[in-house]
């Protein structure tokens, strides 16, 4: 008989502090260095091996969007000062600042594959070419926009106040389909395989909508705003906030209608971070209760591991290769963790 595998869990690399609440944390394509931005407005790099901080430069006041372009080539962050700034990787050199307008940059998202970034700040949404010059802007959505996320290289997704925006960028054409909806949405997350885009609401439930064809479903019945959500790489299990407990909701065969959610026990307060693996099935969560916890989702509803940290967590990030997990705490250390499976 063969000896029963141990369950996977999360090996301590290092951990450093950056001076201040991280506010963004993003790893570059190579799995090389770790981006942050934090509420100081510094942005910094840090060396994936070890935790070297290298600060770059940053905003005037606290930075609030970070994003990375799919080939490592730069990074962008957009802060408090109403600025959007991208960065040469690896070295960090400035290339250029631009500002939109008076509202402060809170979402950045680049192309898939693409060389487009997306920003929303405020009611609005631009695109700016890598120069730094505005591409093309979609205007005023129904309220600020909470959420911003591509799908594929060609559909960018919004979410405010009022629902929705779909907006389909062709070569040199641009098109937008409203999907309406008398809610205050959270957060933006299209599954991977593109069929299902979720929110979290205000209101304390999580809505999806299916395409093609914009069929509309929510789910209810959270503790508190629902302000997490993240998908497995599969796009079967999609896993929320709002509460104390990660719940799962399962998209395989005809969907989570009519079904009862997974529950996954073992923070003591709010969850304030989710990530699903790149790869894989293993799922991380960070909570106010200072605790980072492994899960895999569909084999236990048992936590694999948990480590207490120094603080609330702020942000948590999978490495590109899915073997280690960045975790930021409210203190403003950053922690690094290799998945040992």
């Amino acid at each position: 008989m063969s000896a029963k595998m141990p369950p996977a869990r999360l090996d301590a690399l290092w951990n450093i502090d950056v001076g201040d609440y991280p506010t963004a944390l993003v790893w570059l394509p190579d799995g090389a260095q770790l981006a942050v931005g934090a509420a100081s407005g510094e942005v910094s790099l840090l060396a994936a091996t070890d935790g070297a901080r290298r600060v770059i430069g940053g905003h005037e006041n606290g930075v609030l969007a970070l994003a990375c372009r799919s080939d490592g080539a730069r990074i962008a962050t957009g802060g408090q000062d109403c600025g959007i700034a991208e960065w040469q990787m690896p070295q960090g050199e400035l290339l250029h600042r631009t500002t939109p307008g008076k509202a402060w940059v809170e979402h950045l998202a680049y192309q898939p594959g693409g060389k487009l970034l997306a920003s929303a700040a405020a009611k609005r949404v631009d695109l700016w070419s890598e120069t730094g010059e505005l591409q093309h802007s979609f205007g005023e959505h129904g309220g600020v926009v909470a959420g911003l996320a591509w799908s594929g290289g060609k559909r960018l997704g919004a979410a405010a106040f009022g629902g929705l925006w779909l907006h389909a960028i062709g070569d040199g054409t641009y098109s937008t389909e409203a999907l309406p909806w008398k809610g205050a949405p959270l957060t933006l997350a299209w599954s991977p395989n593109g069929k299902v885009i979720a929110c979290g609401m205000q209101d304390a439930s999580v809505h999806f909508w299916r395409r093609p064809g914009g069929h509309h479903s929510q789910m209810a019945g959270y503790a508190t705003k629902v302000r997490e959500t993240s998908w497995s790489a599969n796009s079967r299990w999609l896993a929320t906030g709002g509460g104390q407990s990660v719940i799962l909701w399962d998209f395989g065969g005809k969907g989570p209608e009519g079904t009862r959610p997974v529950q996954l026990d073992g923070h003591t307060d709010r969850i304030t971070a989710l990530a699903f693996q790149r790869e894989g099935g293993h799922l991380v969560s960070g909570g106010r209760d200072w605790r980072l916890s492994l899960w895999r989702p569909g084999s236990t509803t048992q936590a694999l591991d948990a480590h207490l940290l120094g603080a609330p967590v702020s942000a948590l990030a999978w490495s590109p290769d899915s073997r280690r997990v960045a975790v930021a705490s409210e203190n403003g250390e950053i922690a690094l963790y290799a998945l040992a499976v």
